[in-house]
């Protein structure tokens, strides 16, 4: 029900396909009827006159009375069209009228078709869509705990699965039923006698695919769990493949990924071997039941019963039953196989987001200082990795952060923009806590660069205007000079309309850097963040990046966290942090001429 609720916005050309459904189903039900008017014209109406039975096929006990006479009319209008003139002018007009419904019905098919298919793309760009956009709302703390393939797999193949049991399932569901019900009328109003013997057989089908369709679903959603695993694999050694290539690990990738391919295949095959058992087990018991009406259906002809005509058309209309019917059950392995990716595809869609937990108060500078007030933290089901954090940064001061690895530095800044929520204690801006500022007026204040730049398969002006709308080209220029960048952008083949690939793979790593530190300064943030932006360059690179982060701090208040505690010296206070706690705050002079962490640290990279 849920899947259906995205069909709203469309409901009139849903009401449009139900009615192209619906007639395509009639007419389907229409061509059965003409087989007995067929054989008498073949055969004139000898048989007729012989055993007085054309008209004794109507012994339903379904119809009542007066709906009975109103066919009996319509047919007695039918047989003056049809039975009018010479044989051959009858089986003229016959053929016609059997060309133009058969020509309608196709219509009606091509459309219905089509509806189908708009429908339902349209649909699963919706949902993937909503599910694309909900993953960029959710908070850091879930992407701890997710693999990326895993996330891949929900928004394309999941997403893809759930078309079979939104419009799809629902138009194959009311034309096979239609036509299912069309065949039962027909086939009632053929022989009550004949009916009742199937109505016999017919439960033992429905309880098979009951039976089978329960085991289904399990095998569904077990074999996208699998596929989802081997996503996984795949976006890790393609996107480590660098790593791969130095250690010579491809055969031990290789052996890895046929590993998570053959439990795909084992599942995918078992939920197979069942889904596919339902069509020929529910095809036989057809089969069985038709064989039986056939030879009781004989004798009813033999003892003059039923005309052989009537026998021909409830025949027929029992074997066309067996086409809807097994539609049905295919169709319901297909529903199975979507409900399990539409459970996964809403869980992610269920959980709440960073703009749900969002506070109302706008604000657009810094006007005295950041304070964190008994700050705590700790990781889901992780040990706590700050304790008790008292700091203030006052506005336009540079804090530096050091420490060993581990020691929760980076945390310290990522609560900042609110990526994670401090377990106790709270962060405030000029006196107000930032849970109650509005998050996108927030992150809206700061500026990031990290050691990991993240660039996009873009040029090299959309990555440095990333996040602005129709920025102008000298601003952009301006940044990129102002972070010694525009020289190397220069030189590229299309200047700054230059791709450069996925994470920037054809710049260096301090090329990297700087178009991230062009991307702050064109932001103009308040408030500056930079984790280790410096400690994987070389000399060279280093110095031209420093020398931009120095124009980039300045009147910012800025968070640095640095293990060369050169690039540092300059910065107005210097933060130690060691096992989740502040143990030393001060200048580089102050903590050189004590006993501490800071000075250890500096001495052993002096020596170095």
């Amino acid at each position: 029900m849920r899947l259906l609720s995205y069909l709203r916005p469309y409901w009139r050309k849903l009401i449009l396909l139900f009615i192209c459904t619906t007639l395509f189903a009639a007419l389907s039900g229409v061509s059965l009827t003409l087989i007995p008017p067929f054989m008498n014209i073949l055969f004139s109406e000898q048989h007729q006159q012989e055993t007085g039975t054309e008209e004794e096929g109507g012994q339903s006990l379904l119809i009542p009375p007066a709906v009975e006479d109103r066919i009996d009319r319509v047919k007695e209008r039918a047989k003056s069209l049809i039975y009018k003139g010479r044989p051959v002018d009858r089986l003229a007009r016959f053929c016609v009228l059997f060309f133009i419904l058969m020509l309608i019905k196709n219509i009606l098919d091509y459309f219905s078709t089509y509806l189908t298919i708009y429908l339902e793309q349209s649909i699963l760009h919706s949902i993937r869509n909503e599910l694309y956009g909900k993953l960029q709302m959710l908070p850091m703390s879930f992407f701890d705990n997710q693999k990326t393939g895993h996330l891949i797999s929900r928004v394309m193949n999941d997403v893809t699965n759930l078309r079979g049991a939104i419009v799809g399932g629902l138009a194959s569901i009311i034309r096979n039923l239609l036509m299912t019900v069309i065949a039962v009328t027909i086939i009632f109003y053929t022989s009550w006698k004949l009916s009742l013997l199937t109505i016999l057989l017919v439960p033992v089908n429905v309880l098979l695919i009951s039976l089978i369709s329960r085991k289904l679903r399990k095998g569904s959603r077990r074999a996208q769990e699998k596929m989802a695993d081997m996503t996984s694999v795949l976006q890790e050694t393609i996107s480590g493949v660098r790593v791969v290539k130095a250690f010579g690990m491809e055969e031990f990738e290789k052996s890895k990924f046929n590993i998570f391919n053959f439990q795909y295949l084992r599942v995918y095959l078992k939920m197979r071997k069942l889904a596919e058992l339902a069509s020929p087990s529910s095809e036989m018991l057809g089969m069985i039941a038709s064989m039986t009406i056939l030879w009781y259906g004989g004798r009813l002809v033999i003892d003059s019963e039923l005309a052989p005509a009537n026998l021909m058309m409830f025949l027929v209309a029992m074997l066309w039953v067996v086409s809807p019917i097994k539609n049905l059950s295919k169709l319901n392995n297909v529903i199975q196989e979507a409900l399990a990716s539409g459970e996964r595809v809403f869980h992610i869609l269920d959980i709440p987001t960073e703009r749900d937990r969002s506070g109302k108060i706008r604000t657009d500078a810094v006007e005295r200082n950041i304070t964190y007030r008994g700050v705590s933290f700790s990781y889901e089901n992780g040990p706590e990795v700050l304790s008790s954090i008292d700091m203030e940064i006052a506005r336009g001061e540079v804090v530096a952060l050091v420490g060993p690895s581990g020691a929760g530095k980076s945390t310290l800044a990522d609560l900042l923009p609110r990526f994670y929520t401090p377990t106790s204690g709270s962060i405030l801006i000029d006196g107000v806590d930032i849970a109650e500022i509005e998050l996108e007026s927030l992150r809206s204040l700061m500026g990031i660069v990290t050691q990991e730049t993240i660039l996009f398969n873009d040029t090299v002006f959309n990555n440095i205007a990333y996040g602005l709308d129709d920025c102008d080209p000298s601003a952009v220029e301006v940044a990129a000079r102002a972070a010694n960048a525009h020289r190397f952008i220069s030189e590229m083949p299309d200047g700054y309309n230059t791709v450069i690939g996925d994470r920037g793979v054809q710049l260096s790593g301090g090329q990297r850097q700087r178009l991230a530190i062009a991307r702050a300064l064109l932001k103009n943030p308040q408030i500056l963040i930079l984790d280790e932006a410096t400690s994987s360059l070389d000399v060279e690179s280093e110095a031209l990046v420093q020398e931009a982060i120095d124009r980039l701090v300045k009147g910012r208040t800025t968070l640095v966290i640095a293990h060369r505690l050169s690039t540092i010296k300059n910065a107005d206070r210097i933060v130690v942090v060691e096992d989740g706690g502040i143990t030393q705050s001060g200048t580089h002079e102050e903590l050189i001429g004590e006993e501490g962490t800071y000075r250890k640290l500096y001495h052993l990279q002096v020596r170095v």
